[in-house]
């Protein structure tokens, strides 16, 4: 089976980092040259190639609208008008002369199928088990009762109206008639028969909705050709003995609740599983897989002037596919035309032209083997990141005598265009400096032009340049970790933690273990910082850090240091108060002229190494136990712990007399019990709020002494 390219979704190089966050380099181009890179692209007379090649299109008109949103179906009148079905309510109207007329009105819901049967024609509204006859003064009367619940298809040949739709066991194909009707074939392992299509020998090839599965009926004989792999079938047409298949995946339900999505941008991704394809079965029933898209559905098929032609949603976009295989060697598919509408729903033939109805909103369009004299492509909106300067554009094209293409380009700061964007720029020369403003976002336009019939211009690539304008780094700000946490990007040293971690950090560490690979431990005399900084370019960011002590220069510790956090060790500092200063820097992404950089200090910090005083230490013999008495004094810090020991295995944690720890200077008076005392002397131990610490002894009954 043999694959062409297909149309996804795929991210232009230079636009893909704007919108994932990475700084280009200088003078990096959107290019934009292969199909993929046209998909979100607003196109009007404008042909897209498999191969991105842009030119004229077939001529395209607008000829009618309805007031209803969506138009079901579509069936010629035999003179060069066409009745179609819209709207929810069975509402039915005719187009000829140039205009639309409403025709008539028809009792129950949604009407997805109708066939000319004489000058009448025939109507199955959804739900009602009933055809309708009309009559081109919008008479209506009932016609038959049928067994089928949804009809995706009428057929009248000879005489006979050929039904195919849902029944309540499953997809029927039904003969009606005015005085009664048959079954003709049931096929209950599926939802519902939702493409028919005479095979011109008093057969039908049908399509269905479950497996999507292909059909041969003939002689009361139902046959499988082939599993497409999609949920449904939703178009089928012949030329030659081939068959031509339109498959989607998601769209039946949209469909039978007669509620189709509105306009909207291709917003699939590459990778995100197929939608749609066109699938030929030759003369032998060999199937081969012409076209196919993640990106939106087929609602019809129609042959006009050697081309296959696929009317899809939801950005109403005509592709058309050569009938013959020199034709797809030479070109696989080409986005013929846009209906500026949501869904291209159906194709009827008008003389050498083809009708091609639109829905969401409703409207009825001439597409002329002819070629249009202009067309426009306004390409899809460029983002910079967060601001960028749009530089020249330069167009590969080739434009024959008496054909033109223009250049235009516009600026803006919102991600759809509206009235506070820049005006389009006069027409520009390939390479001329637009002269737009700077902003985030950017967009250009093409306009081809020809003064001759036949002949057209052709684009072959757009190279827009630009680069994003660089912003200094932001600052949130730098939290100050308590004293003695230290943050690494590897597992702490073999030396860390065989000291005496205080309670609270013993506490705080596990919360804060990990963040990203950052590892956190504990030792006495370090200090942590965690920096809290972004680039509004998303450059890779480095640090200047300084210590700011209260008096005297400042101490540079790093130039240039790459992590988001930083530890030091404060032992060489001075007792006193310091502040970190940090200045983060953009200088390993940027030009060196570019380098923009941006501090921040923190709030004071303390550095104390000094440990606690500990004076008037007494312990003596009272009752029964001993009294031990000590003032414990810090020059810097409130004292935060203090215990003792009067066996010299077991430390009591103690409080001070005022039963507080809030002053640098505490005092204590402790009666230890007897039982509790072993030997001759108390140990004691108090902590500052730095954790420095301080012991001394005293004999029992005589003067303490360090």
């Amino acid at each position: 089976m043999r694959l062409c390219a297909l149309p996804i979704l795929m991210a232009v190089a230079g636009v893909a980092q704007a919108q994932q966050g990475l700084t280009p380099s200088l003078n990096s181009p959107a290019v934009f040259g292969g199909f993929n890179d046209w998909l979100n692209a607003e196109t009007r007379g404008v042909r897209i190639g498999s191969d991105g090649q842009l030119r004229l299109a077939p001529g395209l008109r607008r000829v009618g609208q309805l007031p209803e949103g969506v138009v079901w179906a579509a069936v010629s009148d035999g003179a060069g008008g066409v009745y179609l079905s819209a709207g929810t309510e069975g509402k039915l109207f005719h187009y000829t002369g140039g205009n639309i007329k409403p025709l008539a009105q028809v009792k129950g819901g949604v009407i997805f199928a109708m066939a000319k049967l004489g000058n009448d024609l025939l109507v199955a509204p959804s739900g009602e088990g009933k055809l309708f006859r009309v009559s081109p003064a919008g008479d209506v009367k009932p016609f038959a009762d049928i067994e089928a619940k949804m009809v995706w298809g009428i057929s009248t040949q000879s005489g006979d109206v050929v039904v195919a739709g849902s029944g309540e066991k499953g997809a029927v194909l039904l003969l009606a008639r005015e005085n009664g009707g048959r079954r003709m074939a049931e096929l209950p392992e599926e939802t519902a028969f939702t493409a028919m299509t005479p095979d011109g020998a008093g057969g039908f090839y049908l399509g269905t909705h479950g497996r999507g599965l292909v059909l041969h009926y003939s002689g009361d004989r139902l046959e499988t050709l082939m599993a497409t792999g999609f949920e449904e079938v939703r178009a089928i047409t012949l030329s030659d003995g081939q068959v031509f298949i339109g498959a989607n995946n998601g769209l039946a339900n949209r469909m039978a609740s007669g509620n189709l999505e509105k306009r909207e941008s291709y917003l699939s991704e590459t990778g995100t599983a197929t939608k749609s394809a066109v699938i030929r079965m030759d003369k032998s029933r060999v199937p081969e897989t012409l076209w196919q898209s993640n990106q939106g559905h087929i609602f019809s098929l129609a042959i006009w002037h050697g081309q296959l032609l696929v009317g899809t949603g939801n950005r109403a976009r005509i592709f058309s596919i050569p009938m013959s295989d020199r034709g797809r060697d030479q070109e696989a598919f080409a986005s013929l035309q846009d209906l500026g509408t949501a869904q291209a729903t159906a194709f009827v033939a008008s003389g050498a032209d083809l009708l091609a109805v639109g829905s969401n909103p409703a409207e009825l369009h001439q597409l002329s083997d002819s070629q249009a004299s202009e067309g426009t492509l306004e390409s899809r909106v460029l983002k910079g990141n967060p601001l960028a300067d749009w530089g020249r554009a330069y167009v590969d094209s080739e434009q024959p005598t008496g054909t033109a293409v223009e250049l235009q380009v516009r600026t803006g700061s919102t991600e759809t265009p509206d009235s506070t964007w820049s005006p389009w720029t006069p027409p520009l020369r390939s390479g001329e400096r637009p002269g737009v403003p700077p902003a985030r976002f950017a967009q250009f336009r093409l306009k081809l032009s020809s003064s001759r019939g036949g002949v057209t211009p052709a684009v072959d690539s757009v190279k827009v340049f630009w680069t994003n304008r660089n912003l200094a780094p932001t600052w949130e700000g730098i939290d100050v970790m308590p004293t003695g946490v230290v943050i690494t990007r590897s597992g702490p040293q073999d030396d860390i933690g065989i000291e005496r971690v205080p309670l609270e950090t013993q506490k705080l560490i596990p919360a804060l273990l990990y963040a990203g690979s950052e590892k956190r431990s504990f030792r006495r005399a370090s200090q942590a910082f965690i920096f809290r900084v972004n680039d509004p370019n998303n450059d890779t960011l480095q640090y200047r850090i300084r210590v700011l002590p209260d008096r005297g220069n400042p101490i540079e510790l790093e130039k240039a240091w790459k992590e988001k956090f930083f530890t030091f060790d404060t032992l060489p500092l001075p007792d006193g108060r310091y502040r970190l200063e940090v200045a983060a820097s953009d200088a390993p992404t940027q030009p060196f002229n570019a380098v923009l950089a941006s501090t921040f200090r923190t709030a004071t910090f303390m550095v104390d190494h000094t440990p606690p005083a500990i004076s008037d230490l007494t312990a003596a013999m009272e009752g029964e136990g001993a009294r031990v008495r000590f003032t414990a004094q810090d020059a810097t810090s409130v004292i935060k712990e203090a215990a003792l020991s009067a066996d010299g295995e077991t430390w009591l944690q103690i409080l001070p007399e005022d039963r507080i720890f809030d002053s640098q200077t505490e005092r204590f008076d402790v009666l230890v019990p007897k039982s509790a005392v072993r030997g001759d002397r108390v140990l004691v131990r108090v902590l500052d709020a730095y954790n420095n610490e301080q012991t001394a002894f005293a004999f029992i009954g005589a003067p303490g002494k360090k």
